[in-house]
């Protein structure tokens, strides 16, 4: 055994063999989304305004119900006082989802900076095997992505937003499948 081999069984020590065929599954799914986000540009930019817009009515919804279920008095008009316009707020982002959408596409650029780190480490950590490639350069995309879309690139354009959303689910896909079908290498 080659100091080849025992790097590559390290390197397989750290994927856990029982979930192989869920990460081969969610990474199709992956690539099925960035299909519909390139195919969909202005409903994935709808969905995405839509689905942040909700997320933040509910958020300011349920901080309404605590704050009249839990406190009394003055903290009660506090929490009212501080939910109110998270309600407020992502009722007006549901209803103007492409606006939604803009706004999400800074939550989105943290996102993809945070899955870029750790697709970064991930690769450093399984280098011997040929799925490290994978990962490192759809680390690179979605660290890209991350600062286009944090820098405003192009002009905030929702269309801009679904590619590079639509990117970055590809390459992971594409990670997570290459990931998944990792095998040590042919001894010779």
């Amino acid at each position: 055994m080659s100091v080849s081999d025992t790097g590559e069984f390290r390197a397989l020590a750290h994927l856990r063999q029982d979930h192989r065929r869920s990460a081969l599954a969610v990474g199709v799914g992956m690539m099925g989304l960035a299909a519909a986000a390139a195919a969909f540009p202005a409903e994935t930019t709808l969905a995405v305004g839509a689905a942040s817009g909700w997320l933040l009515w509910l958020a300011g919804a349920l901080m309404f119900g605590v704050a009249l279920v839990l406190f009394n008095g003055r903290l009660r008009l506090l929490g009212v006082a501080a939910a109110l316009p998270a309600v407020t707020l992502g009722v007006y982002l549901t209803l103007n989802p492409t606006l939604g959408a803009l706004a999400a596409a800074l939550m989105l650029a943290a996102a993809l900076a945070m899955d870029g780190g750790f697709q970064l480490a991930a690769a450093l950590h399984l280098r011997p095997l040929a799925a490290w490639r994978w990962l490192f350069a759809s680390s690179l995309t979605s660290l890209t992505a991350a600062a286009l879309l944090g820098a405003g690139w192009p002009e905030r354009s929702p269309h801009a937003v679904a590619y590079l959303l639509g990117l970055a689910f590809l390459t992971s896909g594409g990670a997570l499948v290459a990931t998944s079908l990792a095998r040590p290498a042919p001894r010779r």
